[in-house]
């Protein structure tokens, strides 16, 4: 393949930004994260490498760190990265995602960065936005697609030097500190009493992370808060806090959840 894009989700925000410039693209492979990221010996050879994934606290999630930071990436030359978030973004995740290229024994270099809004599912700090508001958001990313298909087609550079000067250190320490804590803050996770035992929220844990004990999901501490388990939980019975009891739910509408499922198989 000429090119490949790497992605995580959670609720399929970025799945859907993934499938959409891996269709106008063409000759373009689409591979799950959470499917390879425990493999040894991990390698691409496609010319073009794209890294799309949430953001998570101002900067990468856990899990997009270490898979990018494990990979090797010798025989790839450009290199672009989609950041999905509901708005507040800063250049960090770019700044990250470079400095993790130029460590490479081979050092390389993000080349195109871009940054997408989309609804929200941090639902465990926000409520969702409006059924108008997502609608705007999706039209929104159509547009976007297309402006970052020929970018990537055509490999061009849309990122200026000064992104990756600027001092966001404030940023990437409150990051660092969510990637060092990320793993356990599932002890704020738990299941109401009108939980059916379905074993959706098992099934879409992109790691593995729930496991049903005489009916009950229960946590095993190695999350990374993509929050498919409370999201998808069809009886909103799965609570974070008691914050999450007045909040929505949320999942991208045109991701079906064998999609979500399926990124770990």
């Amino acid at each position: 393949m000429e090119s490949t894009i790497y992605f995580f989700t959670g609720t399929g925000n970025s799945l859907k930004i993934a499938k959409d410039v891996a269709e106008k693209l063409g000759d373009c492979d689409l591979i799950p994260i959470a499917k390879i990221w425990q493999k040894e010996n991990l390698k691409s050879e496609s010319e073009k490498i794209g890294f799309v994934f949430p953001l998570y606290y101002s900067g990468l999630p856990k899990i997009i760190y270490d898979f990018i930071e494990k990979i090797d990436l010798s025989n790839s030359e450009y290199f672009f990265t989609i950041v999905s978030s509901a708005g507040d973004v800063t250049e960090l995740p770019l700044q990250q995602v470079n400095t993790l290229l130029k460590a490479k024994p081979k050092a390389k270099a993000l080349n195109a960065g871009f940054l997408v809004t989309m609804p929200n599912n941090y639902i465990i700090g926000y409520d969702i936005h409006s059924e108008k508001r997502q609608k705007e958001f999706f039209e929104k990313e159509m547009n976007q697609v297309k402006q970052i298909s020929e970018i990537v087609k055509n490999k061009k550079r849309n990122l200026n030097q000064d992104i990756f000067e600027k001092n966001l250190g404030r940023a990437e320490r409150f990051n660092a500190k969510f990637r060092e804590d990320v793993n356990k803050s599932d002890k704020n996770f738990y299941a109401e009493d009108n939980c059916n035992s379905c074993g959706i929220c098992e099934n879409v844990c992109p790691v593995n992370n729930i496991i049903m004990i005489d009916g009950v999901p229960e946590w095993q501490h190695k999350c990374q808060q993509c929050l498919a388990c409370i999201n998808f939980c069809p009886e909103k019975a799965i609570q974070f806090g008691p914050g999450t009891l007045k909040t929505q739910r949320y999942h991208n509408p045109e991701i079906a959840i064998e999609e979500i499922s399926n990124q770990k198989k």
